[in-house]
């Protein structure tokens, strides 16, 4: 059990604005005591703690943090749940209504409940939630010292201004969004990169963090690739363009993933062929069309019967372990593709009805 006194004590003595030096004459010790105390480098005598719990009213456990480390314990469980669940899965959004009733002043249950009231089914009802949003995101940005928190809630903010801008009741333009994005870090300014980039090259976590800064970038191609080539749904880009793009980035991703194991990336590579089969089959071209909605649905069930934790063995991501709760929890593979394709995709009746989309679908089906 994580024991919090030192901070403990420095809270303690500092909300009654008392010195080091008051508080080490009432209990008849040093003053450099009491500051080794605080910075965590030795502990009291323990017949003490009674006397010091005393002198602030309040228990010694909660002198000793151990009710705080509880809570911090129970709250990281919960986080850890939440951040597991399918996106805009009923259970999550239930999820984070229960944190922010039990934990109302957590700046991390916040940002969760910031991103619910914004994307939970769409953002229905956007104008009965924009001043509750605006009341979370502001409570964020002025009282948060987390730099994580406070940008991440900027990042969600600048994307629900964007969506807003498209609705002429909602008196927000694109303008409100770029506000927002032109105060944000560069990409360098990032985490992964300067982890990668500046931590000392002789250790371990050096290989680990640059193989997380490469994952990240992956990841963030990917996104840019789509919305480059319009690739997935802009049908204003030629088609040709459009099947070029999704093969380019099927091979880069084979070539970054040569074991067959797409750590973060199962979703891209998984929707990438889907996509392709979906344009073959606007093109006219019918084998191709087959072929890849079957690697795709191949991809999809393979990934759902892979173990949670598994070890990559690729030329670039060698010994790095993925766990494939990165991606959600709840996270089906094979139950995704087979809305897509029966759903989502505009296949006709006819060809629906062919033998080779049966066994395509039949790959799929959890049911």
């Amino acid at each position: 059990m994580t024991i919090c006194f030192g901070e403990n004590i420095k809270r303690l003595r500092k909300s009654r604005g008392i010195t080091q030096e008051s508080f080490a004459n009432y209990l008849g010790v040093s003053f450099q005591a009491v500051s080794k105390w605080e910075r965590n480098e030795s502990c009291p005598d323990i017949t003490l703690l009674p006397e010091i719990a005393e002198f602030f009213a309040i228990s010694v456990d909660e002198l000793l943090g151990i009710d705080r480390a509880k809570k911090e314990a129970e709250l990281a469980e919960l986080i850890y749940n939440y951040d597991n669940f399918f996106n805009d899965s009923d259970e999550k959004h239930k999820a984070v209504i229960d944190m922010i009733e039990k934990y109302p002043n957590d700046f991390r249950v916040q940002l969760r409940y910031l991103a619910d009231l914004m994307f939970y089914k769409n953002g229905e009802d956007f104008s009965k939630k924009l001043g509750k949003i605006q009341s979370v995101y502001d409570n964020i940005q002025n009282n948060c010292t987390a730099d994580t928190i406070r940008v991440c809630s900027e990042r969600y903010m600048a994307a629900y201004y964007r969506t807003l801008s498209e609705y002429d009741e909602s008196g927000i333009t694109f303008a409100d969004a770029e506000k927002i994005i032109r105060e944000m870090p560069y990409m360098r300014d990032g985490q992964e990169f300067l982890m990668s980039y500046l931590y000392p090259n002789d250790t371990d976590k050096w290989k680990e963090y640059t193989m997380e800064a490469v994952e990240e970038e992956i990841t963030l191609l990917c996104h840019g690739i789509t919305h480059l080539e319009g690739a997935f749904i802009d049908e204003s880009i030629d088609i040709d363009e459009r099947i070029k793009t999704l093969e380019t980035e099927i091979k880069m991703l084979n070539m970054f993933y040569d074991d067959g194991n797409y750590g973060r990336a199962w979703r891209n590579i998984t929707y990438a062929y889907g996509h392709l089969g979906h344009l073959y089959f606007e093109k006219g071209n019918r084998e191709k069309a087959f072929e890849n909605l079957k690697m795709s649905a191949l991809l999809a069930k393979r990934f759902d019967e892979t173990d949670r934790i598994t070890t990559m063995r690729s030329t670039f991501f060698s010994g790095r372990e993925f766990d494939k709760y990165t991606l959600g929890s709840t996270y089906t593979a094979s139950t995704r593709m087979y809305e897509l394709m029966t759903e989502k995709y505009p296949f006709s009746d006819e060809f629906k009805e062919t033998q080779e989309f049966k066994e395509i679908v039949k790959i799929l089906d959890c049911r």
